[in-house]
């Protein structure tokens, strides 16, 4: 059971969003609004009030309403602030209005629209999908000798609030988050948030994973879970260890971004100790499959061209979002991966097949509903006919599929997939640098992740959607031209265009 610390952890944070806010500025505010609360903030309480339409409010959701109330709030006061210096812009120096350069429309803004409609598509089909899932599944289920009630119209307000809470990262970091200033931000913000994990993962392998019940006091888990290879793998302040692992995965693979970043050239050397800090601390958190995501692509990271990244990540992002279709064809060799698997570690092969024949059970069920899925509630697991449950899902692509059928995931995984195949389809015009391609290389390896795990996260959600807000704006942007002849406007040091500049070299 959660103390009392705990809940005051939690209904306190709006106040911590605040003084990040006011600190920090709207960009690493937000970044940070998120990355705490997902950090730091416990797993419990979760509370379910007995009201319709309303999400459980745990972690996620305080973390994701202060960030938009927040964020709104520093957007209008920064918008007026910068409209009264842009009003000043337009009084020349000799008292003449500066000239305005017309305006020229080619061929982008049309894939600017393209690509902005496929995103707001799939953002509709994950919002309104719930409901179809809803009136689909009004029928009772019967589990040995008890009967589970089919849901009400009713309950699609709570599935709908709930897709929301889930994507607000997505939708801020899209409309806050979507320049170049921002994605190194980001990654800035990855390597202090994984360097403090890394430290705290390094106490609890050497100490036991206790700081979440000392602290908060429960355990997340199952306890035997966590005990690997005559130690301990972390959990810290998440609901499972293999979330931390992937965490501190990402988190390494930022740190080598943020090593060839010139931005960052005055930190490389603390960098560097970073980097050897993070992959030790990641190899001590016992978590296999994070660690090969991170051996694969830190070398790329150091070693790669911005293009070449972005690359690889368009490919691990087509991929992952056309896996049930390659499982299902046979065309991924599980039987390989998991002798391979075997070579590596006897108990990690077995695990992995017994997900792999949990994922056979649960595809099985969910081929039953296959357009909207079963829905939440344990609708779409596999019991017997005692009753018994049979399947122990574990992957998420399997999860949502269970419950929100191929709508749900191609909603889902579009969304993620999506702004990295379009930035892949447009890099040579729309010259992207190394945060901005590293970013999609951090998410390509999250995506990975959601294969054997379900570590969707917030972070996933801000990642995908700074990349989404970057693809929309540097098109749009690119799709107004001045015309051949066109008079240049000077280039005067404007208050406005100085906030600008001062905005922009503002410190990570």
């Amino acid at each position: 059971m959660p103390n009392t610390l705990a809940y005051v952890a939690l209904f306190a944070y709006p106040l911590v969003a605040i003084l990040l806010f006011r600190r920090l500025g709207l960009v690493r505010g937000l970044i940070w609004t998120i990355l705490g609360g997902y950090l730091f903030l416990p797993v419990e309480p979760v509370i379910d009030l007995p009201i319709p339409g309303l999400p459980f409010i745990n972690k996620a959701f305080i973390a994701a309403l202060s960030a938009l109330l927040l964020a709104r709030a520093e957007g209008k006061r920064e918008a007026r602030r910068i409209a009264i210096l842009q009003r000043r812009e337009k009084i020349s120096v000799e008292g003449e209005e500066a000239p305005t350069r017309p305006r020229q429309r080619d061929g982008r803004e049309k894939k600017s629209r393209k690509g902005r409609l496929i995103i707001n598509i799939l953002l509709l089909v994950a919002i309104i999908g719930p409901i179809l899932t809803t009136m689909t599944n009004a029928e009772p289920l019967f589990r040995g000798d008890r009967i589970q009630m089919g849901f009400q119209l009713y309950d699609s307000g709570r599935a709908v609030v709930t897709t929301l809470v889930m994507l607000m990262p997505f939708f801020l970091a899209r409309r806050y988050l979507n320049t170049a200033e921002a994605h190194q931000a980001i990654l800035w913000s990855l390597v202090i948030g994984g360097v403090a994990y890394a430290l705290l993962a390094m106490y609890e392998v050497r100490m036991s994973p206790t700081l979440n019940r000392k602290i908060y006091g429960f355990f997340a888990h199952d306890w035997r879970q966590h005990l690997r290879r005559g130690g301990y793998r972390p959990i810290l302040f998440m609901e499972h260890g293999l979330r931390v692992g992937i965490f501190l995965a990402m988190a390494t693979i930022a740190t080598a971004i943020a090593f060839r970043v010139e931005r960052f050239n005055n930190h490389r050397a603390k960098l560097l100790v970073t980097l050897v800090v993070m992959l030790v601390s990641l190899w001590m958190a016992k978590s296999l499959g994070a660690v090969l995501i991170a051996v694969l692509i830190v070398p790329l990271a150091l070693w790669s061209q911005a293009r070449l990244q972005l690359f690889v990540a368009a490919v691990f992002a087509a991929v992952i979002l056309l896996y049930p279709m390659l499982r299902s064809g046979e065309v991924i060799p599980v039987s390989r991966i998991v002798t391979l698997a075997q070579s590596i570690d006897e108990d990690r092969a077995e695990s992995l097949q017994t997900r792999l024949r949990n994922e056979d059970l649960l595809l099985d069920h969910a081929s039953r509903k296959p357009l909207a899925g079963w829905g939440g509630q344990g609708r779409w697991l596999v019991f017997d006919e005692k009753g018994n449950k049979e399947s122990t899902p574990d992957g998420r692509w399997v999860i949502t599929i269970g419950q929100y059928g191929w709508l749900g995931y191609l909603s889902e995984f579009g969304l993620l997939s999506v702004p990295i195949l379009l930035l892949a389809f447009r890099n040579k015009s729309l010259g992207i640098d190394r945060a901005t391609a590293g970013l999609a290389l951090i998410l390509a390896a999250n995506m990975v992740d959601l294969i054997p795990n379900s570590a969707l996260t917030p972070i996933t959600w801000l990642i995908a959607g700074s990349l989404a807000g970057w693809y929309e704006t540097q098109l749009a942007a690119r799709s107004v031209q001045a015309p051949a002849g066109a008079r240049k406007t000077p280039n005067r040091k404007t208050p406005a265009a100085a906030a600008r500049r001062h905005h922009a070299r503002a410190p990570v």
